[in-house]
Parts: C-alpha cells; sequence; structure tokens
C-alpha cells in the first residue's frame, strides 16, 4: 500500500474514515443512550412524587384471604414479571368505619388496634416469621393490663350496645414492641425502605390517622381476619431493578399489561383464585408508574434525535468534507505521478479503481474504528448513560459498513475528478479561456434566500428545519466571502523593504484563486467552530433557564391549603432555607384569558428560588424589591413573559374572578422563576405582604379557614434548594404532608429540556470535527505556499534571504490568512448570536434559548487560531527544507 509510505498522510486518512463512518453510527447510538438515560432520569424523578403509583415501582393488590394455592400462584406471576426484584407483601383491616371501630379487648375493656401484618416486621422485632400469637404497642398492652403470653381478644366493635355486627377472635399476646415517633409502626422497622407506603389502618374516627398495629403473621392474619369477617387489603410491593435499562422496561410493562388482563379475565387460572378469596371474590389490580415513565423516556429519545438529527447531519457532511481534504492533500503529494500517469493515458477510471482498492485496507480498519469512536464519543460526550460493545445491534453494524461503503467511494470519486481535470486539462485546446464560477455572488444569493425561507417559518419549527441547519454554513461562507475579498486590498502596516513582512504582503497581494479559497474555507471552518461552541453554550444554559422558569427553584411542594396565609400577613417559610410561593389564577382586563399570579415572599425569595445560568432571569432579583414599596398607592407587579403592557401601565388585576386590585407595572420580564409552570401568556408576580391584607377572608361559614380569615384560596408552595427527600423530611417534621412535588429535574424530562442538553452535548462531537477539517485546512494552505514558493525561494536564496526570513514570511503569510478567517468568523457569529435564535429546540417555554459565547469559548477560538498558525508554518517548512535547489530548478517547481 503505497501509503505506508507516508506515515503522516495514512493517519490523516485513517482518521477521516473513521470519522465518517462514526458519523453514520453515532446517532442510532445517541438514540438508544437518550432512551435508557430518559428512562433512569424518569424513574428518579418519580421516585420523589408522592402520588400513589407515580414511581416505577409495582403494587399488587387485592381484597380478602386467598387460599394457599392462590397466594402462591400470584406471587408465581409476580416473580415472573422481568425488570423487578421479589415481591413483598402487607395486610391490613379496612372493614372499620364510623360504626364499627376495630378494637382489642381484654378484661372487659376495649382500646382501639386493627389487624396489621408486613414482610420483615416479625423478624425485626425479633421473631420467627411464622410466629403464631399477636405483638401489641407497649402503651397499649399496658392499658388494657395485658403482659406476654396472657389471652385477649381482636375484632370489630360496633358503636351500637348489643349489635350483632360486634365479632371478635381470640389470640395470645407474643410480645409487645415499642413505636416510632409521631408513627404507629415499630421503631425498628419505621425508617425501612417504602415503610411510609405500606398499608396501613385507616381510623374513621379521625380522618388522616392511622389506627394501632396488631402485629401478626401471615398465616395468623389470615386466620383472625376469617374469624371476625374482616375485610383485609393485601398489597404486594415490587421495587424496580436498580439496573433497569430500556429493553428490560418493555418487557416489564408488556408483563404487567399482560398479568392485568389475566386478572381480570374469569377463564384464567389467576382469576379464579382470586374468586375464591374471602369474604368475597377478589381481582387483582395494579399499579406502576413504568409505563407512563416508559412513555416519556421514549418521547424524550424521539425530542432527542429529532433536536440532534440537524447536527447528525452536518457532522456526516463535515466528515466527508475532512475525507475528501484528506485526500486532496494526498493527490497535491502526487501531482507528479497522476501527470505522468495522465500523460501515458492511464484511463480516469483506472484511477478511480486503483484508489479503492489502495484505501480497501484502511476501510476494513476504519470499520471497527469508527464504530469504537462512535461508542466512545457518545458515551462521553451524550446522555449520561453506559453504553458498550454489548450495546451494538445488527442494524449498528450494517450502519457502519454503510459508513465504510462511502470512505470508499468517497476519494475514488475525488481521485475520478482529478484524473478527469488533468485528461482534459492535457487535451484541451492551447489557449482556450476557462470560465470562471462567480461563487462569491451564488453564495450570498443562496444565502438571502436561505434567511427569507427560515424568518419566514414559525419560530417553533426553525429548529428542526434543513434550511436552518444550512443557514450557519451559508452565513459562515457569506462572511467569508466578503472578508477575503476585502483583505486582498489591505497592506500589512510598518513594514521594511526587503522584510519578511514586506515579502509576505508582497505575495499576499497577489495570491491567486487558489489562495483564497483556501482562506475562504478556513473562515468557514473557524466560523462553524465558534459557532458550535456557542450552540453549545446557549443550549446548556438555556435548558437550565426554562428549567428555572418551570419549577421556580431545585425542589418545589405543594402543600395546597395548608398554608394559606391570613388576611392580616402572609405566613413565614415553614422550614429552613425555603421560601414559600401562593399561587392563583388572575385577569388582566380588558386582555382575555386567565393568567397565573405568583404571590411571594420577597425577603426569602431571592435566596432560595432557581435564577438561571444566563442571567436573563437576574432581572428579577433586582427588581423584587419594587414588590414591597410600602408608599405604593397601587399593588406593584411584575410581569413575565409574553406581555404588550410596559413599565408604568396601570389596571386592574380580578383574582379568581372575585377581587379586583388597582395594579401598576413595575418591570417586565421575558420569564421569572415559576413562570411557565402553570398557563398563560404572562405570568403576574405580586408580594404576598401587599396582596394579602388587601383580599377579604371567604364568607363560607363551613369553612373552618373562615375563622382564621384565610385570603382566598391560594394554593401554597414551599420551595427548597435541598432535594425531594430532604424537603419532605423536613415538611413531615413540622407536619405537613405535600400534595405533589416538582424538580428541575422531573421538568427537563417532561419538556425536553434533557434531550436539548443532550443535543449541545452532541454539538461538541460536531466542533471537534470542524476543529479536524479547519486543522486539514491550514495544513493545505501551509502545503500550498510552500510548493508556490519552491522555485522563487530558490532564487531569493541567492539573492540574499536567509532560509529563516523565507520560512518567517510564509508564517506571516499564514497569519494573514488566519487573522482574515478570524475577522469572517467574528463577522459571522456576531450575526448568527445577534440575530434571531435558530437552536432553541423548546421554544413553547419561554425564555429563548440562543447561542452564546463566553470567555472559555472565544479562548478556545483565539487558541485554535494561534496553533493553526504553528500547524501550517511547521508543515511548509518542514515541506521546504525536503527541497534540493538544484532539483526544484530541474523539475520546474
Amino acid at each position: 500500500m503505497r501509503l505506508l509510505h507516508s506515515p503522516g498522510w495514512l493517519g490523516l486518512v485513517l482518521l477521516a474514515a473513521a470519522l465518517l463512518v462514526g458519523s453514520v453510527v453515532a446517532p442510532a447510538l445517541f438514540h438508544a443512550s437518550a432512551r435508557g438515560a430518559a428512562l433512569e432520569a424518569g424513574v428518579e424523578a418519580a421516585a420523589a412524587e408522592p402520588a400513589p403509583g407515580a414511581s416505577a415501582d409495582l403494587r399488587a393488590s387485592w381484597t380478602g384471604v386467598l387460599r394457599p394455592r392462590g397466594a402462591a400462584l400470584v406471587r408465581d406471576r409476580l416473580l415472573d414479571l422481568p425488570g423487578y426484584g421479589a415481591p413483598t407483601a402487607g395486610a391490613a383491616g379496612t372493614a372499620q368505619d364510623r360504626r364499627l371501630r376495630a378494637v382489642v379487648r381484654a378484661g372487659g375493656e376495649s382500646l382501639p388496634g386493627a389487624l396489621f401484618f408486613h414482610d420483615g416486621v416479625l423478624e425485626a422485632l425479633g421473631a420467627d416469621a411464622d410466629a403464631p400469637g399477636a405483638w401489641l404497642p407497649t402503651d397499649l398492652a399496658e392499658g388494657l393490663g395485658l403482659a406476654v403470653g396472657d389471652r385477649f381478644r381482636v375484632g370489630l366493635q360496633s358503636v351500637s350496645e348489643g349489635s350483632s355486627s360486634t365479632r371478635f377472635a381470640t389470640t395470645t399476646l407474643s410480645g409487645t414492641y415499642a413505636t416510632a415517633p409521631r408513627s404507629v409502626l415499630p421503631a425498628a422497622v419505621a425508617a425501612a425502605p417504602g415503610s411510609a407506603d405500606w398499608v396501613l389502618p385507616i381510623d374513621p374516627g379521625r380522618p388522616g390517622e392511622v389506627s394501632q398495629l396488631v402485629v401478626t403473621s401471615p398465616a395468623t392474619f389470615g386466620e383472625l381476619v376469617r374469624a371476625i369477617d374482616e375485610e383485609p387489603l393485601y398489597a404486594a410491593d415490587l421495587r424496580v431493578d436498580a439496573a433497569l435499562d430500556a429493553d428490560t422496561a418493555e418487557d416489564a410493562v408488556a408483563g404487567i399489561q399482560r398479568l392485568a388482563i389475566e386478572a381480570f379475565d374469569s377463564t384464567t387460572d389467576l382469576a379464579q383464585v382470586t374468586d375464591q378469596a374471602r369474604p368475597l371474590p377478589t381481582r387483582l389490580e395494579l399499579a406502576s408508574g413504568l409505563p407512563d415513565i416508559l412513555v416519556e423516556a421514549q418521547e424524550a429519545a424521539v425530542d432527542a434525535r429529532d433536536q440532534v438529527g440537524p447536527y447528525a447531519a452536518a457532522g456526516q457532511v463535515l466528515a466527508a468534507a475532512l475525507l475528501a481534504a484528506a485526500w486532496v492533500l494526498v493527490g497535491r503529494s502526487r501531482r507528479r505521478e497522476e501527470s505522468l500517469a495522465a500523460g501515458l493515458g492511464v484511463h480516469p477510471l483506472a484511477v478511480a479503481g486503483l484508489t479503492v482498492l489502495e484505501l480497501l485496507p484502511l476501510a476494513v480498519l476504519a470499520l471497527p474504528f469508527g464504530t469504537a469512536l462512535a461508542l466512545l464519543a457518545v458515551d462521553a460526550a451524550g446522555p449520561p448513560y453506559d453504553l458498550g460493545p454489548g450495546d451494538l445491534t445488527r442494524a449498528d453494524l450494517l450502519r457502519a459498513g454503510v459508513g465504510a461503503a462511502v470512505a470508499l467511494a468517497l476519494p475514488a470519486a475525488v481521485a475520478l475528478a482529478a484524473a478527469l481535470r488533468a485528461d482534459l486539462g492535457g487535451r484541451g485546446r492551447l489557449g482556450a479561456r476557462v470560465r470562471s464560477v462567480p461563487w462569491e455572488a451564488l453564495v450570498l444569493v443562496a444565502t438571502a434566500v436561505v434567511l427569507v425561507g427560515v424568518l419566514s417559518q414559525e419560530p417553533a419549527r426553525r429548529a428542526g428545519s434543513p434550511l436552518t441547519t444550512a443557514l450557519p454554513l451559508l452565513v459562515a461562507a457569506s462572511a467569508a466571502a466578503v472578508v477575503v475579498r476585502l483583505a486582498a486590498l489591505v497592506r500589512l502596516p510598518g513594514a521594511r523593504p526587503g522584510g519578511a513582512r514586506w515579502l509576505a504582503s508582497r505575495r499576499a497581494g497577489s495570491a491567486g484563486p487558489r489562495d483564497q479559497a483556501l482562506t475562504a474555507v478556513l473562515a468557514v471552518t473557524l466560523g462553524l467552530f465558534a459557532y458550535t461552541l456557542a450552540v453549545h453554550r446557549g443550549l446548556v444554559e438555556g435548558a437550565d433557564d426554562k428549567a428555572a422558569a418551570l419549577v421556580g427553584a431545585p425542589t418545589a411542594a405543594s402543600v395546597d391549603d395548608a398554608l394559606r396565609g391570613t388576611g392580616v400577613r402572609a405566613l413565614r417559610p415553614p422550614v429552613e432555607d425555603s421560601t414559600l410561593v401562593w399561587r392563583q389564577r388572575v385577569t388582566l382586563p380588558p386582555t382575555f384569558g386567565a393568567q397565573q399570579l405568583l404571590a411571594v415572599d420577597a425577603e426569602t425569595f431571592a435566596a432560595v428560588a432557581d435564577w438561571g445560568s444566563t442571567g436573563t432571569l437576574e432581572g428579577g432579583r433586582d427588581l423584587l424589591d419594587r414588590l414591597d414599596d410600602p408608599t405604593a398607592e397601587l399593588v406593584p407587579v411584575l410581569l413575565a413573559g409574553d406581555t404588550d403592557l410596559a413599565v408604568g401601565d396601570r389596571g386592574t388585576l380580578e383574582i379568581n374572578e372575585e377581587v379586583g386590585l388597582g395594579y401598576v407595572v413595575a418591570g417586565v420580564l421575558p420569564a421569572f422563576p415559576g413562570s411557565e409552570a402553570g398557563t398563560g401568556d404572562a405570568a403576574v408576580v405580586v408580594s404576598a405582604r401587599q396582596v394579602f391584607p388587601l383580599l377579604p377572608p371567604p364568607l363560607d361559614p363551613r369553612d373552618p379557614l373562615s375563622a382564621r380569615s384565610a385570603a382566598g384560596a391560594f394554593g401554597a408552595e414551599v420551595w427548597s434548594r435541598a432535594d425531594a427527600d430532604r424537603l419532605d423530611a423536613q415538611l413531615e417534621a413540622v407536619g405537613l404532608s405535600p400534595v405533589a412535588v416538582s424538580t428541575t429535574r422531573a421538568a427537563e424530562v417532561g419538556e425536553g429540556l434533557l434531550a436539548a442538553s443532550w443535543a449541545a452535548r452532541y454539538v461538541v462531537v460536531l466542533g471537534l470535527v470542524v476543529l479536524l477539517l479547519a486543522l486539514a485546512t491550514v495544513l493545505a494552505l501551509g502545503l500550498r505556499l510552500a510548493d508556490r514558493d519552491a522555485v522563487a525561494d530558490v532564487l531569493l536564496a541567492q539573492m540574499g534571504y536567509r532560509p529563516r526570513e523565507l520560512a518567517a514570511a510564509r508564517t506571516w503569510e499564514v497569519a494573514r490568512a488566519v487573522l482574515t478567517a478570524a475577522v469572517a468568523t467574528v463577522v459571522s457569529t456576531a450575526a448568527l448570536v445577534l440575530g434571531p435564535s435558530l437552536v432553541d429546540q423548546v421554544p413553547q417555554v419561554l425564555p429563548t434559548s440562543r447561542p452564546r459565547l463566553g470567555a472559555t469559548e472565544a479562548g478556545a477560538v483565539v487558541g485554535l487560531a494561534l496553533a493553526m498558525v504553528a500547524a501550517a508554518s511547521a508543515v511548509g517548512l518542514a515541506r521546504a527544507r525536503r527541497r534540493s535547489g538544484p532539483e526544484v530548478l530541474r523539475g520546474n517547481g
């Protein structure tokens, strides 16, 4: 293989071919990784949701006692479900109501107590799992005067004396236990994982409270509930596997659906054994959030695939351009051989065939190498999900084969075009004029046409449009064409005649079309590299802003009416490092439609709220003080979102269509923490301390909140920077139970923000491909200048120029080209960053994501420019040093 004699070209072509293969394989791997990562994020977010059945865990429940065969069949069916661990069973009596109480009776005295069992409880109390008898709370046993070994009765007692519905069964006190603080569970198991979700007997006399527990083994529980004709509720909880992957999750959901159908099909064994339950026939009911989580994960993966699609296509085009550029460089190193072959009459198709044969071993190597690069790139820069060779599918390998075939065909096409050009050039007529194509004008016209097409589209559809994908390339090309054309008219100031800078300026002034074309390509690649960095930063930070606008804080727990405030003052935050936010719907006449109202505690809000990453939301922090202006005649409000109102405008704020308050606009913002959580065009932010004293209390005498002068039906949320588990523990400690919990993680999954941040990571990989293309271009420029100056350098050396001066002149020329490219990069990047956003993949959530440049990105571009100057100079110097003056003159350069 001829490339073995040129290790540098061999490495460049192999890398370019591998990148092409990887760019073909990577999108499918990215989709698989996004599906797995979205599933993991969904499972994690659902675990923090207090709503029953929201988590990925599975609960199978039924009423009544099953026969041993039925219980074994149910357990076997649950064990067969993929993706879940072994079931943990528990049960409690549920027959008590306001007329029938579950009690423990001894010595003519009764105290509340209901039957209960759960796997693992007796073992935690130091007994065998199948031990006979029952265990009572220590204070309950002492209240009845019972000691271990005494007999007592447990059952249901009617509130009516002598009622036939009163029924008891006798058992033995096998032991006592201490209860955990503020809990009826034994202290030994109160902190067990999942204990908060165990089936417990509700006390009908105290709504929301739980009866004292008469703990038994499963067998004793069944005997006693049958004896007293109790109606037990059984539940078997299955924890989802920690290492659940998307394929297993699909199998698990399918298994749950099959089991649910089987449970209600009277012809199946499962339905028949549940029909034999006592005291009444029952059906197995399944509850799990995994089906919904899986659907959301699949939608997130599809969103990620769609969002990455334009960048993936751009990556494939750029990888192909890199391979074509690499082979052009190889062809330039073989220019004499190609001219000789054309002169000897070698057919261009034969040249293309020889290229295929030469590159076939490289294509074979590029297939596994490119696939490994795709795996590595997606694993390192893609969604946070571990991918390995075992995750490759047959379709992935087929795509890799297609990429390898393209890696063979593309250099062959380049070689064919070069051979045809050499063949036609050798047979052309002497003095024939070659018509040049006005590329600059065509690029400018194409840019204008595509720009009009992009601006005519709805903003919500721009990000996924092929026109949007092409526009950055065309803008960079237009800026390069204009700047390169103008740069030819500029002379380096202060150059000493005869010096290196003077010589570089003279040569640059007479640069030919090829030199200008290489400079333009260099400007395009440098501009695209800067733009990919700006897009990456914009998408990542934009997703942070959107998550802050959706949730408001890292964790937000809704406590509904528990903290409604009063007509005199707003309540203080209930737990440390938190703030209270009240929500209600309002209208702003004459504008039609309800908007959401956020009443905030201005003193604590700023320190707890999430203000995003770009600074777009920071304007709201600076305006919070205006909301608590004690001298204001009207209620100061901030408007966040899409509104026609301006600062200073006044109007009437109608709360819940009942109360009207005069307001004045103190600030207008694109978004505010929590402003996107509800519906409406613009959120209205007020100070609770200003608004609550102005609201009348409810007049309904049946509402117990009326006695506390509650300030209207405001739903309250506790915002905190703590995670969901810690906030839940803090609220539980002060007696609050959240009805819903929102986290930024859950919002990112549900609204497609995770997909947007993953697309940003893919842009990093795209930027690396652009970086390699830029380096290939500057190497081509260095070699081009060295070849162009071969004869001139020999003559100038005879005139007294030293080799160092000639090398410095070329370095200045390369620096001039890179500086020209940098100016074009500034122009194109400014146009793309300051113009309408083309990258917002979730436009329905404000604020709008747009490309952003910071010091890090600017430093990376400057570093790349300096590296390109050094690389081109080094390559040109190495080429010049290998030449011999007599040989150059003999061969006419």
